[in-house]
């Protein structure tokens, strides 16, 4: 007992002191090491790679869909094509008519034509002819029910005055386009489809317009106005103007109502086995643009311009520039990262 006590169990401690010693200095070294190339700015901490994509065959649809508002068309003035006193009202209000219909009546008066006379001195003199009294007939410009007239029999008007107006009983689709969007449809397409907020299955509209006239303001016709833009967005997004407004006209036998909210499909182009590279990858998304092309070496990829075609809103059609195969970056250099954005400050695909 007291020779453990006096060799054994100090030998012990002694041993374990060596180890815990040696386990110190090993991690103070290792830290330091570590810390010092950490702290060296020639001795890089992250590796930042950039993703690659390889251009490939595909197919591009090119659908566009535009959140609308179904609104009733505003009743078709009756205007004078000719002024005088109105005489006769040949419809009441209320009225079905057709195009052609005569609605009101006015009479006016013509000079009429001169004559030649001989004075009594032989010399011959011209005399204005008696005034003519003529009749004409304003006709309903298109089809629809009368409305209430604004004028009465014995009142006179001009030519342009508003006489009534007909209530065709049709309804406009309109909505706003995005800037995208108005790229996306430079084709032209004539009609979309339509789906009426619990109505009918999707329709056929016809009529397919843009710009002022598919507004329905001033200086447009009466296709029908667009909804107000959306304060809660940016203006890129909710229209911003009339020059944004698309719009479509409803067929006379699908039953609507005014302020339904519908959404508006618009076919505008199909592309089948063209190359392809996702809208990430260029910089512009219309006609021309630039993509990144990562060469065979390993070397820094090159700026190449290419020729664009149709786009979904995630793949874009490439027409020239590139070839099957070839690799480029998924992402433009230097462009912000869409994920890290307010999403409120992100413009649509469409």
């Amino acid at each position: 007992m007291g020779v453990t006590r006096r060799i054994v169990l100090p030998t012990i401690k002694i041993l374990l002191l060596a180890a815990i010693a040696a386990l110190l200095a090993y991690i103070a070294f290792r830290d330091t090491g570590e810390t010092a190339a950490a702290d060296d700015p020639a001795v890089p901490s992250v590796e930042i790679v950039q993703p690659e994509v390889p251009v490939a065959l595909g197919t591009v649809v090119n659908t566009v869909e535009v959140e609308a508002t179904i609104t009733a068309d505003a009743p078709t003035p009756v205007r004078a094509t000719d002024g005088g006193e109105v005489t006769v009202l040949h419809a009441d209000p209320g009225e079905v008519v057709e195009e052609g219909d005569p609605l009101v009546e006015v009479v006016f008066e013509e000079e009429g034509e001169p004559t030649t006379e001989t004075d009594d001195e032989g010399n011959e003199v011209e005399v204005p002819g008696e005034p003519v009294r003529r009749f004409r007939t304003i006709e309903a410009a298109t089809a629809g029910t009368v409305g209430e007239f604004d004028v009465l029999v014995g009142q006179t008007v001009a030519v342009g005055d508003t006489v009534g107006s007909i209530s065709t009983g049709g309804f406009t689709v309109s909505g706003s386009l995005t800037a995208e969007q108005q790229y996306r449809l430079v084709s032209g397409p004539t009609a979309a489809e339509v789906q009426a907020r619990g109505g009918p299955a999707p329709f056929a509209c016809a009529d397919l317009r843009t710009g002022r006239s598919a507004t329905g303001g001033d200086g447009g016709d009466e296709g029908g106005a667009a909804p107000p833009p959306d304060p809660m967005l940016p203006p890129d997004q909710s229209g911003g103007g009339s020059s944004t407004a698309i719009s479509c006209t409803v067929p006379p036998d699908v039953t609507v109502f005014d302020g339904l909210g519908a959404t508006m499909v618009i076919k505008a182009g199909r592309a089948e086995n063209v190359l392809v590279v996702p809208v990430t990858a260029v910089e512009g998304s219309f006609e021309s643009g630039n993509v990144w092309v990562v060469g065979a070496d390993g070397g820094e990829p090159v700026e190449t311009p290419v020729t664009l075609g149709l786009t979904d809103g995630e793949l874009i059609e490439v027409r020239e520039g590139l070839a099957e195969g070839d690799l480029v970056l998924e992402f433009v250099p230097g462009a912000p990262d869409e994920d890290a954005m307010d999403p409120g400050m992100m413009g649509q695909a469409g």
